[in-house]
């Protein structure tokens, strides 16, 4: 359990001031950063830890801190299924792989000391992760439930498309879409399924579409405004 009293302090990377939380933790057995949401510094410490030993390891990372602050500047919100989710990465000497864990909206990025990947990318990379299993089996439920013949299903990064059908009968979608909430992904997987029966966008087309999703032009338009 984390001490709630988070000591705010100032350090000199660069000649560049760096305002950092210090947390003590009965848990933690070595120090480690981690760069919250609101794009701050933590310097987790086990209990008995002097403040002095947080700033000479400070130092020793100042590189990758100053990098890694710099670039979340830049970052998009981390949305999961139509939500904004909370992201923390702890940074650790003794991994030698990323390990990540959601729960709670909560993603939890633990990286290792040498790591150069930006944590959006890490983000996207279980994005990718999580739309491989939950679009391949919604996509086959929904096939099932309304009889369309589907033969291949692949996870892509399209940046012009959510999804996309071949006249084989094989099926695409942007990994992306596990930024939207459930029925906004419907939409996508039923639009197409269609494609299976009308391999255009003729007003047949959307009759099919509608038969199995009342509502799409409501979710259309959310798919287009972001």
């Amino acid at each position: 359990m984390k001490d709630p009293a988070a000591a705010i302090n100032q350090i000199t990377l660069q000649e560049k001031t760096i305002f950092y939380k210090t947390i003590y933790s009965r848990k933690a057995k070595y120090l480690r950063l981690q760069i919250n949401n609101k794009n701050e510094l933590e310097v987790v410490l086990p209990r008995g830890c002097q403040l002095k030993q947080a700033e000479d390891f400070i130092q020793k990372k100042s590189r990758w801190i100053l990098k890694h602050l710099s670039a979340r500047k830049s970052e998009s919100k981390f949305l999961f299924s139509g939500k904004e989710i909370q992201v923390k990465e702890y940074y650790q000497l003794f991994i030698k792989k990323h390990k990540i864990i959601f729960k709670d909206g909560l993603l939890e990025i633990y990286s290792p000391e040498n790591s150069t990947v930006l944590l959006y990318d890490l983000y996207e990379a279980w994005l990718k992760h999580s739309a491989k299993k939950y679009l391949t089996a919604r996509t086959i439920q929904l096939a099932r439930e309304f009889n369309f013949n589907i033969k291949k299903i692949t996870i892509r990064s399209q940046k012009t498309r959510w999804g996309s059908c071949s006249s084989r009968g094989n099926l695409s979608f942007n990994f992306r879409l596990m930024r939207f909430g459930k029925e906004v992904i419907d939409y996508v997987i039923i639009h197409e399924l269609c494609h299976l029966k009308q391999m255009n966008h003729s007003k047949q087309f959307w009759q099919l579409v509608e038969t199995y999703c009342k509502n799409y032009k409501q979710l259309r338009k959310e798919l287009k405004e972001r």
